[in-house]
């Protein structure tokens, strides 16, 4: 065999090891395209005359520019009673493709337009009259598109960047319009001022408020109540620099009332071939309920945001980021990589969001973009990074190779962030948050980063909707978080991410009882113990190349030495000291590429404790790039550890609709790899690698899941589905806790499916050949930088529960209405 083949198939497993999780490199992660929103005319309080019969209903979907929408997103009407009445105010008729509201009864109806999923929806207030009617709407527009049932309004808003108590503006309109004259206030709270002649709303004081019009003789017109909460210090915000007033450029932070949606350029502006249209010299705005995210100059078509974003150091372990730019700072060849966390917005208080969007897009999403054709021959649109993009996907746990250059391999940490959620007690209610449009390729979030990250005890994230990033929610090290009927949607790979950043490294000192591969047993040090083999005493390093080249007799034997070596790296004694937690209620998780729920510890196996097996760093030692300069310039050790567990309840009616074909199940995205090309160039040939072949971690979880897997024939098509409510994530001992109090689902959940690798490795038959024994010896590797434990999983069970259901907001909105 050729030497290079040879450092080929030893190099590649180790790759894919520092992950701890299968790969597989495929370029699209193709998913359902879902309209973006509604666009309609209609005010938040609309009157329809009970004697005129019916009224067309017109809206318009909105639709991503490149992106179709797919089966699912016709719009429909549906109409409901306001209040708790037996008789019916009015109903929906269908004709063709026309609704009419049909008015039946005198009162008031909710009327929503959505699409025929119900996960993209708008509504208003119907009033049904007969007589006379009054109708009061705020001058600024509510979002119609809120979750909680109450509406809010900040203490104060910025005048000239200061604060002054709030007005609120309201336009009132009577039907007959001689009716107006007889309109008075017959009930207000004392918290507020109203001059009912100019229609201003003065506040006072927070609290719960409403004010309430009529008129003498109840026959002609019902009397018209408009309630709201006032909150205490909140400031509402109208555009962007109020924005960042409350957020970024504020020390101690400022709670936040949301009056507009903050949405990308496409979303915001009428556009006309990539340029804004202006009108006296002025962006032309889609809607006045929405406004942009960022500061844009319309002739250099740039933003400014290196000037408006927060930053902070990650709070991720960067031991290896620390070893890497004091050998940058010792090789002037090599250049430093940063520690940063960039952050879109700073929220330090609570935030109410009527159900307003922000939507990060400018920030977040690549600003280049190529055409490419997929398997099936079908344009697609990727993204591709510029120089002005200040979110280039997550910093590095661990590298293999130079991190600026062409790195074989990246295993990521903290990711940036798209709203930072940065102290205690933060309450954040009905807002829609998501970090970018991305289309319907999940691989387009690679770079986006983290929606929203959680750093604070006590933090309540209720009513709202997050979506599109990386990963949509992350709390790490934060006690009792709170999500409570909100939706998780759109994740490249997990949904909700829970972790710690305290960890306990290996004691070196310390004393353990270790197995040999003959049954023995030696009792030492871990730094002696795990030595490598050019030094004394390399128990550890000499068993590991046992393992690895299948020189052992003993299954049994080889396995207890390989635990009793992380028996020792690990350390029980976090068992039960839980440094985050969490409680789900009422929740929803929708498309992720990996699992909806993640529980993640570090890799903790002795290669990132001290490098061995020794063989690896000696063959990459012989490995240079094109520039003359090894590939692996760096072998870091001592970079892990014990993380500290989480503890996580699942309870009410959460429900998991995040099922994906088995093909679809996709691990990329978890690192950056550049395997293929640096084999190519070592050995100067086109080399065919397929991640599955190397690490099977995939097909063995498939067939320990294998009772969760249902066959289904969508579309004309019959595919593997699986859906993975729960993921236990790294190779070392992972003590975090799910647990399902009060939960009403949980009979379709398995039990925890486990997914043991060194099992698997130790059962591989003898390889075809000295091909075959290489490969085989080789996958084994995998294992020693993430850890001999097992993997865990939680999947739904085979009995199809959820499966071609997408989650209707419409749920959500009836589980706040009986909070």
């Amino acid at each position: 065999m050729k030497k290079k083949n040879l450092i080929i198939l030893l190099m590649i497993p180790f790759i894919i090891a520092l992950l701890g999780i299968v790969t597989i490199n495929t370029t699209f992660n193709l998913i359902e395209n879902d309209i973006l929103g509604i666009d309609w005319k209609y005010s938040d309080m609309e009157g329809f005359k009970m004697s005129n019969g019916r009224y067309q209903l017109e809206a318009t979907p909105i639709i991503q520019s490149k992106y179709p929408a797919s089966l699912g997103n016709n719009l429909v009407w549906s109409v409901e009673n306001k209040n708790e009445e037996e008789e019916t105010h009015a109903e929906i008729i269908h004709e063709g493709n026309i609704f009419y509201l049909k008015t039946i009864s005198i009162g008031e109806v909710i009327i929503t337009c959505s699409n025929e999923k119900g996960n993209i929806f708008r509504q208003m207030t119907g009033v049904i009259y007969d007589n006379g009617v009054i109708l009061v709407n705020a001058k600024a527009l509510s979002s119609q598109n809120n979750i909680d049932n109450k509406l809010y309004y900040g203490e104060y808003n910025l005048v000239d960047n200061k604060k002054e108590k709030a007005t609120i503006e309201y336009d009132i309109k009577t039907v007959p319009t001689s009716l107006a004259e007889q309109v008075k206030i017959k009930d207000i709270t004392d918290n507020i001022e109203f001059n009912l002649e100019e229609g201003i709303v003065s506040i006072i004081s927070g609290g719960d408020s409403h004010i309430t019009l009529g008129v003498d003789n109840e026959m002609i017109a019902k009397d018209v109540t408009i309630s709201f909460g006032v909150v205490e210090d909140g400031v509402n915000v109208y555009n962007y620099d109020e924005l960042l007033y409350c957020t970024n450029e504020s020390v101690n932070g400022e709670a936040i009332v949301l009056r507009k949606s903050f949405e990308s350029l496409e979303n915001a502006y009428v556009m006309n071939g990539g340029n804004v249209v202006l009108k006296n010299g002025e962006p032309v705005k889609k809607s006045d309920t929405i406004e942009l995210f960022g500061h844009y100059n319309v002739k250099t078509k740039k933003y400014s945001f290196k000037d408006e974003i927060y930053s902070f150091e990650t709070t991720f372990n960067q031991d290896y980021i620390t070893e890497w730019n004091k050998f940058a700072d010792r090789n002037f060849k090599y250049d430093r990589i940063e520690n940063y966390i960039n952050v879109g917005l700073r929220v330090q208080k609570s935030i109410y969001g009527n159900g307003f969007t922000i939507n990060l897009h400018n920030l977040t999403y690549p600003y280049g973009e190529m055409e490419v054709k997929d398997d099936n021959g079908n344009i697609q649109y990727v993204p591709n990074l510029t120089n002005d993009n200040l979110f280039r996907g997550p910093r590095p746990f661990y590298t293999l190779g130079d991190p600026n250059k062409l790195p074989l391999v990246t295993a990521y940490g903290q990711d940036n962030i798209g709203v930072y959620l940065d102290g205690d007690d933060i309450v954040m209610n009905d807002v829609y948050i998501k970090n970018c449009d991305y289309g319907n390729n999940l691989t387009n979030l690679d770079t986006v980063g983290t929606v929203v990250e959680v750093n604070g005890d006590n933090v309540t994230i209720s009513n709202s909707r997050l979506a599109n990033g990386k990963h949509v929610l992350r709390s790490y090290s934060s006690m009792n978080l709170t999500l409570k009927n909100s939706m998780f949607s759109d994740a490249r790979n997990f949904l909700v991410e829970f972790g710690t950043n305290e960890l306990i490294r290996p004691d070196d000192n310390k004393k353990s009882t270790y197995v040999t591969s003959a049954g023995g047993q030696v009792e030492d040090t871990i730094v002696n113990y795990f030595k490598k083999s050019v030094e004394n005493s390399a128990y550890a390093d000499m068993i590991v190349n046992e393992y690895l080249g299948g020189g052992f007799s003993d299954k049994a034997l080889m396995k207890n030495s390989l635990l009793s070596m992380q028996d020792a790296l690990n350390d029980p004694s976090v068992e039960g000291q839980f440094k985050g937690s969490a409680n789900i209620i009422d929740c929803v998780f929708y498309r992720s590429g990996i699992s909806s729920i993640v529980l993640e510890n570090l890799f903790n196996g002795p290669y990132l404790y001290s490098n061995i097996p020794s063989t690896i760093g000696g063959i990459f030692s012989r490995l240079e790039s094109e520039d003359d300069r090894p590939i692996i310039p760096l072998e870091p050790n001592k970079v892990s550890g014990q993380s500290y567990p989480v503890k996580v309840n699942i309870s009410g009616n959460t429900r998991f609709y995040d099922y994906k074909k088995v093909s679809q199940f996709d691990l990329t995205g978890l690192i950056d790899e550049n395997i293929s090309k640096v084999a190519n160039m070592v050995v100067n040939q086109e080399v065919d690698i397929n991640i599955d072949d190397i690490f099977p971690l995939k097909p063995i979880l498939l067939n320990q899941a294998r009772s969760s897997v249902i066959s289904r024939e969508v579309n004309g098509e019959t595919s593997s589905y699986i859906n993975v409510p729960v993921a236990y994530y790294g190779g070392g001992a992972n003590y975090s806790v799910v647990t399902y109090e009060g939960y009403n689902l949980g009979q379709y959940l398995t039990n925890d499916i486990i997914v043991d690798l060194v099992d698997n490795y130790l059962d591989l038959p003898p390889g075809s050949g000295m091909m075959g024994t290489v490969k085989n010896m080789m996958v084994k590797t995998v294992t020693t930088v993430a850890g001999f434990d097992p993997f865990k999983f939680v999947c739904t069970t085979n009995d199809g529960y959820l499966f071609g259901e997408t989650p209707s907001v419409s749920d959500l909105k009836a589980n706040a209405k009986g909070a």
